[in-house]
C-alpha cells in the first residue's frame, strides 16, 4: 500500500492547494508543490502571461532498499494546466522499475470551483503493468473553505484502488490545511482504508508544513505514519497489517524567472524493509 499512500496524499495535496490558488483566485504533484497556491512576493511576481497555474516538470527517481531488495529507478513527466479561473487539470506519466518489475502509469485530475466556498476534485489513474501500482485508481473529494479569510480548508475524500494481486482498497480521507498570510502552510489529516478480501482495516495519519512562495522557493517536510493493510512486494504474496512511516523533504527553487529545479529525499520504514529515495527534476512555468 506504499503507492496507495502516495495516491491518497497526492489527491489531498492537489485539492487543498486548489482552494487557495484557484478559488480565491495551485499545483502539486507532491506536497512540495502544493504551496504554489501562495502568492509570490512582489519582486518575483510573474507577468500577466504567466498569471495562471500552468507548468511542466521532467524528473528522475531512484531508491535504495534494504533486505536484499533491488533498487528502484524511474522517470516521470508531470504537468498542470489552468484553463480558466474555475478549472485546473493536472497529470503525471511515470515509468518505474521496482522489485524486479517494470510498469508505466498515467494519472490525471480535475479541480473545479463550484463557488467561492466550495471546490472539488476528480481523479483517474491507470497502469500498464507492475503489481506495485494499482491497475486502476479512482478518486473524488469535496472541499470547504472556512473562516472569514477562507484560509482554512476542510477536505472529505474517497478513493478506490483495484490492484493486480487480487485485492482492492477503499480509502476515506479527512484533512485540514491552514494558509498563513505568508510564507507558511500547514496541513494534516487521516486516511482510513478498508482492503478486500478480508475487510482488512488500517489507518494512517499525515502532516506537512511548507515554507516559501510561488516563483521563489517552496520547501516542504511531510510525514505519513500508521497502519498498512496490504503491501505488494513484486510477485510475492502481499504483506498484511503492519505499521510503517514515510518521511519526505522536498525543495523547489526558481533559478530563472519561469523555470527552476526540484530535489526531494524520502525515507520509508516498515518491518519488511527500509527505503531511502532521491528525486531530481527540472520544471518550467508555462504562459
Amino acid at each position: 500500500m506504499i503507492e496507495q499512500k502516495k495516491v491518497a496524499c497526492l489527491m489531498i495535496c492537489l485539492l487543498l492547494q486548489a482552494g487557495r490558488a484557484w478559488a480565491v483566485d495551485e499545483e502539486a504533484s507532491a506536497p512540495a508543490e502544493e504551496a504554489e497556491a501562495m502568492e509570490a512576493p512582489a519582486e518575483a511576481a510573474a507577468d500577466s502571461a504567466y498569471s495562471q497555474a500552468r507548468s511542466i516538470e521532467l524528473g528522475t527517481t531512484r531508491s535504495h532498499l534494504s533486505e536484499g531488495n533491488p533498487s528502484w529507478n524511474g522517470v516521470y513527466v508531470s504537468g498542470v494546466w489552468q484553463s480558466n479561473a474555475s478549472n485546473v487539470f493536472d497529470w503525471i506519466a511515470e515509468q518505474d522499475s521496482r522489485f524486479g518489475e517494470h510498469g508505466v502509469a498515467l494519472n490525471g485530475g480535475w479541480n473545479h470551483d463550484f463557488n467561492p466556498d466550495w471546490f472539488g476534485r476528480l481523479e483517474l489513474g491507470r497502469s500498464s503493468s507492475g503489481t506495485f501500482w494499482p491497475g486502476t485508481h479512482y478518486g473524488v473529494a469535496l472541499n470547504r473553505k472556512l473562516l472569514q479569510e477562507r484560509n482554512l480548508v476542510a477536505t472529505f475524500g474517497l478513493a478506490y484502488n483495484d490492484n493486480r494481486q487480487d485485492y482492492s482498497d477503499r480509502i476515506l480521507t479527512l484533512g485540514l490545511v491552514y494558509y498563513f498570510d505568508a510564507p507558511w502552510v500547514i496541513e494534516g489529516g487521516v486516511h482510513r482504508t478498508i482492503s478486500y478480501p478480508g475487510g482488512v482495516a488500517s489507518m494512517q495519519g499525515y502532516g506537512a508544513i511548507t515554507y516559501g512562495r510561488n516563483a521563489w522557493r517552496l520547501v516542504t517536510f511531510a510525514i505519513n505514519a500508521g497502519g498498512e493493510g496490504y503491501m505488494p512486494i513484486g510477485n510475492n504474496q502481499p504483506r498484511q497489517l503492519f505499521d510503517s512511516q514515510l518521511y519526505q523533504l522536498s525543495w523547489r527553487e526558481w533559478v530563472g524567472k519561469h523555470w527552476g529545479l526540484h530535489a526531494g529525499v524520502e525515507f520509508y520504514h516498515s518491518p519488511y524493509y527500509q527505503r531511502s529515495g532521491l528525486t531530481t527534476a527540472v520544471f518550467w512555468d508555462l504562459p
